[in-house]
């Protein structure tokens, strides 16, 4: 029998080809513009009129992730970013996703347990998973952007996604840019039973020049409790610092509040 990791691989093989093969003459195959390497990337779906209605842009990178919320957003083509967080238990969260077209991105995640601090450093089987999005409909005025993929795994206290449909639509006002987020997942897609496995999760994104905000719920229709997140971020082209809180208001019988730190380099290859 093969073994679960050679069974996720698989799995994904199958979720991504087909759709792959259908809508491979929607992707981005000319040249990539020349932003330089570091400049924020405006997410694609913001319309030229909204832009010349004197909309301010965001300086800080689209949002792929709220906390623990997976949006509906991509990479350009050949846009890289990487992600390394620091969270409670001294562990180390890195992910890196690399922009493939501009509807399709692949990346790569490594938990560490224990990797800061005293103890024994620890790195299961599981701990170094693929990451993956397909952009099935991309965002415009009148439909939110849909999105299906992998992520995995998850940080000390939290709950890996697996595998995931996301929808996000953005609203622009004279201010700034807010962006809503709705998922379902589940990280067991073996043996699937939805009473048992099925998550939701819900998330609101903004950001005020080079700002940004999110607050989400996360790991909806668990039965031990739902989780409420929110944090900051700062960008400094090309690196942004974040500021997480995890587990607010006590949402989760007997769990204490953490902190959690974010970096982020985002440029091009």
């Amino acid at each position: 029998m093969p073994c679960s990791a050679t069974k996720r691989l698989i799995l994904l093989l199958g979720i991504f080809l087909a759709p792959l093969a259908l809508r491979a003459a929607d992707f981005e195959i000319g040249p990539v513009d020349s932003e330089p390497a570091g400049k924020p990337v405006k997410a694609s779906h913001r319309s030229s009129d909204e832009l010349s209605e004197g909309i301010p842009p965001s300086e800080v990178p689209t949002y792929i992730q709220a906390g623990d919320v997976q949006t509906a957003y991509g990479l350009k083509k050949y846009e890289l970013r990487t992600d390394l967080r620091f969270h409670d238990g001294g562990g180390i969260l890195g992910k890196a996703y690399l922009g493939l077209f501009s509807r399709f991105f692949l990346g790569g995640a490594v938990e560490v347990r224990n990797a800061i601090g005293s103890g024994d450093v620890r790195l299961r089987r599981d701990d170094a998973q693929l990451l993956a999005r397909l952009l099935v409909l991309k965002e415009d005025e009148a439909v939110p952007a849909l999105a299906i993929g992998w992520d995995g795994p998850a940080y000390e206290r939290g709950e890996a996604k697996g595998l995931y449909l996301a929808v996000s639509k953005e609203l622009a006002t004279n201010f700034a840019f807010v962006q809503f987020h709705g998922g379902l997942n589940s990280a067991n897609a073996e043996q699937f039973e939805a009473n048992r496995d099925l998550r939701a999760s819900f998330g609101v994104t903004t950001a005020v020049h080079n700002v940004g905000l999110f607050t989400e719920v996360d790991e909806v229709l668990n039965a031990v409790g739902s989780r409420w997140n929110a944090g900051l971020q700062v960008y400094f082209s090309p690196i942004t610092l974040g500021l997480e809180f995890r587990d607010l208001a006590s949402i989760r019988p007997n769990t204490l509040v953490s902190r959690l730190l974010k970096v982020s380099w985002n440029g091009r290859f």
